[in-house]
């Protein structure tokens, strides 16, 4: 297992915390994800023979935030 932290902006609530470990954990090869909006960060667990960040980094833009 690996771990990351990403700057993720544009959260400003719990439910924007939960929209980006939702998107991050939909990925394959990610097993945990906490997204903080007060320090502006996701950070991730992932299995690094299996996930792809470039697929997270999207799937968090896709709901609206950006990665950075």
């Amino acid at each position: 297992m690996a771990k990351i932290v990403l700057k993720v902006s544009g959260m400003k609530c719990g439910g924007c915390e939960n929209q980006v470990q939702d998107a991050a954990k939909s990925c394959v090869g990610i097993s945990e994800a906490k997204a903080s909006h007060q320090a502006g960060t996701v950070e991730i667990d992932y299995d690094d023979t299996k996930a792809d960040l470039t697929s997270v980094k999207k799937a968090i833009t896709e709901k609206g935030f950006t990665v950075d």
